[in-house]
């Protein structure tokens, strides 16, 4: 159990750090770009991993395409404009703690959507979060925050909702594919769904501008956030209850925040600590009241 909280803790810490790190590439990559190279990278890993491993899976259902399209076209397409742009107007600090409220929204998304019961935690849940937002959002310690930054923590909120939609779709394929499967699958229609914009930024872009530290940032995303980060948590949800695994979302936050803190030196104000303690309460709270049902269940 102790390995399986790790690959949690380490999947979730990958996410955080690459939200800092995906800052410093969009500062020299256009973002369409960025994201086809990154989706082509990926894909040159996994076809060789699913033959490997034996998942090779030559014909899907109209279903497990129409579920995989929406998926890639929210939780990658959306997700990577929002959260790419997003961060070239604000801080990596605020996003990834912005970015920590996924567990909320997905909750919300399940009551309107899957017509699941919304508990008395979830909409406490859901009021920090909005609270942690706001806080972020709107203030900046000592400085009011420009209207720049304000869009920019818009469009990270924007990726937010597109991840908690992701996860609903996701919950229409479960069991019926593996996580290989999926990853590759999500991997290749994304790249296909970038390729015409990429191709247009491509034909415009001066490739001798991008430094050579560059390339080695763009390797590490592609493994770690499309390869790694999803091996990772899928392995340990198998392990763990979902409720449980909910918690580790909260490294996120703490990774961004350290490595934008540490290596793209920006500032962390006390605004920050406040709206990150909120959005981890949110995190906390919205999963207590599952975690005592089941023990007194299994009890």
């Amino acid at each position: 159990m102790l390995f399986a909280y790790i690959q949690l803790a380490l999947s979730m810490a990958l996410v955080g750090m690459n939200i800092s790190i995906g800052k410093e590439i969009v500062s020299h990559l256009p973002v369409f770009l960025f994201s086809e190279l990154r989706f082509l990278i990926a894909i040159a890993i996994l076809l060789p991993l699913l033959f490997w491993r034996g998942e090779w899976k030559s014909s899907w259902s109209k279903e497990e395409g129409s579920v995989l399209f929406w998926q890639s076209f929210f939780g990658v397409f959306l997700f990577s404009i929002c959260m790419l742009y997003g961060v070239q107007w604000t801080t990596a600090t605020a996003a990834g703690i912005i970015t920590s409220t996924v567990p909320a929204c997905i909750a919300l998304f399940s009551f309107w959507i899957l017509k699941e019961k919304l508990q008395l935690n979830n909409i406490l849940a859901i009021a920090l979060s909005v609270g942690g937002i706001s806080l972020i959002t709107f203030t900046g310690g000592a400085q009011e925050q420009s209207l720049a930054s304000m869009l920019g923590n818009l469009l990270v909120f924007l990726a937010v909702v597109s991840e908690a939609l992701f996860t609903i779709f996701a919950k229409r394929l479960s069991g019926k594919i593996t996580p290989f499967q999926m990853t590759a699958a999500i991997n290749a229609i994304s790249f296909v769904m970038f390729l015409p914009f990429a191709i247009w930024e491509a034909v415009r872009f001066d490739w001798g501008v991008i430094p050579a530290h560059i390339w080695w940032l763009l390797l590490y995303y592609a493994v770690t956030a499309s390869v790694l980060s999803f091996f990772l948590w899928y392995n340990g949800v198998a392990k763990v209850e979902a409720s449980k695994a909910g918690l580790f979302t909260g490294m996120m936050p703490i990774s961004a925040a350290l490595v934008a803190v540490l290596f793209l030196n920006e500032a962390f104000t006390w605004m920050h600590g406040v709206g990150m303690v909120l959005v981890l309460a949110s995190i906390f709270v919205g999963t207590q009241r599952i975690r005592r049902t089941e023990t007194r269940i299994e009890g």
